[in-house]
């Protein structure tokens, strides 16, 4: 009996860990070469089957190489997670949840409050890469984010509606500020000024950018050179878990 209970236990656990593992290096090029190696593993498996004695000798090359790559390439995520234990994350996971999922909350009803009454919103979202000569385009504020403050900046006549809000975790840093325009030729002709400097931002740097047009209301982003349209409030949602699920809200 005891046996049976270890071997669950034993399941569990791996599970765990995988599960975790896998959402560390969800939406990362990490995840582009454990599909590489899984795809290696089914050729290694099919060509050892057929009996292709010199072809699997030059996977065993391939495989050693793997091997001395897996480190670098995923040296990220290992950091990411040793530094979550090394705080203590692992301790308070439950209570940093909460405090994330209020965030998240917070923030969406902003933007769907934004949509409803058609008032156009450019907001740039920081993750790790630096926009110091971003922020200095605009209006300093480093103020608590609240939904009634971010309902001001973009009200029409507002002095700081154009151009574009900074948030950096829970602090609005500055507002009004100018984004690089996208030079990619092979967008639309009819994207607004709004959504080109939402995609040029993000092809620069690793933020993500929420755009509401004011012309219909609808809610877009933009990471990584790449423009989604038309999400609702739950398509938002998810799209923020993934992108922030590591953001540590004080």
């Amino acid at each position: 009996m005891d046996f049976d209970i270890i071997i669950l236990l034993d399941v569990i656990v791996t599970i765990l860990v995988s599960y975790k593992f896998f959402t560390l290096i969800k939406e990362t090029r990490a995840i582009q070469l454990l599909n590489g190696i899984l795809v290696l593993f089914l050729i290694r498996f099919a060509s050892k089957f057929l009996g292709l004695k010199i072809f699997n000798s030059l996977l065993d090359q391939i495989k050693t190489l793997v091997l001395i790559a897996i480190p670098v390439v995923f040296q990220p995520e290992l950091r990411r997670a040793l530094e979550q234990i090394g705080r203590g994350k692992v301790l308070n996971y439950l209570t940093r949840k909460d405090k994330f999922k209020t965030y998240i909350d917070k923030l969406v009803a902003t933007v769907m409050r934004l949509s409803r009454d058609k008032i156009g919103a450019l907001i740039v979202l920081k993750r790790s890469t630096g926009l110091r000569d971003i922020i200095d385009t605009g209006v300093e504020l480093d103020a608590k984010l609240s939904p009634e403050l971010l309902v001001n900046i973009f009200m029409p006549k507002s002095p700081l509606h154009d151009g574009a809000v900074i948030i950096d975790k829970d602090r609005v840093i500055a507002a009004n500020c100018l984004l690089p325009l996208t030079k990619n030729q092979r967008l639309r002709q009819s994207l607004g000024t709004r959504h080109r400097a939402a995609i040029g931002i993000t092809e620069e740097t690793d933020a993500f950018v929420i755009i509401v047009s004011e012309e219909t209301g609808m809610v877009s982003t933009t990471y990584e050179g790449k423009i989604k349209y038309g999400l609702d409030e739950f398509a938002l949602k998810e799209k923020l878990f993934t992108k922030f699920e590591e953001l540590d809200i004080s």
